[in-house]
Formats: structure tokens, sequence, C-alpha cells
């Protein structure tokens, strides 16, 4: 068994939610009428690249994160982290495309989820450097 198997799943989850909304991207695309390589025409189209958009934005830095964190606090802490950013950015995506005035519980959970590690993760990495 590999040695953080709850963050593999988090990673691959925080993956196929990207890959869900790229693919509500493309069908919002050929639903509207949006043709490539144009990004606006609708708004329909828009608030589903948005969301894909702004996920891939978040993704870059939470994974990394992820992984230093789990390495600093162990697989399930890493593992529950991954589910709270997925489920932030369901709820996200859901206001988003409802109403993107009301995305902000939804961003503020996943965005939670990624400084809350970062701090803790950066405070030990420190700690281990200033002490050990």
């Amino acid at each position: 068994m590999a040695a953080y198997p709850l963050t593999m799943l988090g990673t691959l989850a925080v993956v196929l939610i990207t890959l869900i909304f790229a693919a509500r991207t493309g069908q919002a695309r050929g639903k509207t009428g949006v043709k490539a390589p144009a990004m606006s025409g609708s708004e329909e189209f828009e608030r589903a690249n948005r969301v894909h958009l702004n996920t891939v934005e978040q993704l870059v830095m939470f994974l990394p994160v992820l992984w230093i964190f789990a390495n600093q606090m162990g697989d399930l802490a890493a593992g529950i982290t991954a589910l709270v950013w997925v489920i932030g950015r369901v709820l996200y995506s859901a206001a988003y495309m409802a109403d993107p005035a009301k995305r902000t519980v939804g961003f503020l959970i996943g965005f939670a989820a990624l400084v809350i590690p970062f701090l803790i993760s950066t405070g030990l990495i420190l700690w281990g450097l200033f002490t050990g």
C-alpha cells in the first residue's frame, strides 16, 4: 500500500472536479454557440469557463501545499483537507453558475483549505529549521 493513500485519493478528487468543470465549459460552449477561440458571447459559457479557470488557478497552489501538508501532518489530515477543498469548489461552482455574487462561501471554504495548511506547514518547516 502506498504511504499516502488518502492524499492520493484527495489529489485524484481534485483532478476529477477540475475535469468535470472543464467538460462543463465545453458543453456550455457547444450549447450556447460560442465558437473557439472566443471567450465571450454567452453568460452561461462565461460563468462555466470562469469556474473552470478559477479552479485551475487555485489548483496550481493547492496541490503542492497539500503534499507538503501530508508530509508534515500526515495522510489523514491531508486527505480531509483535499475533501474540504473539493467541497468548497463544488459549492463555489454551484453558486457561481446560479449567481456569481453568491460565490463567496464556496470560495472561502476552498481558500481556507489552501491557506490553513500553508500556514501550518510553513510554521512547522521553519520551526524545524530553527530548533532542530
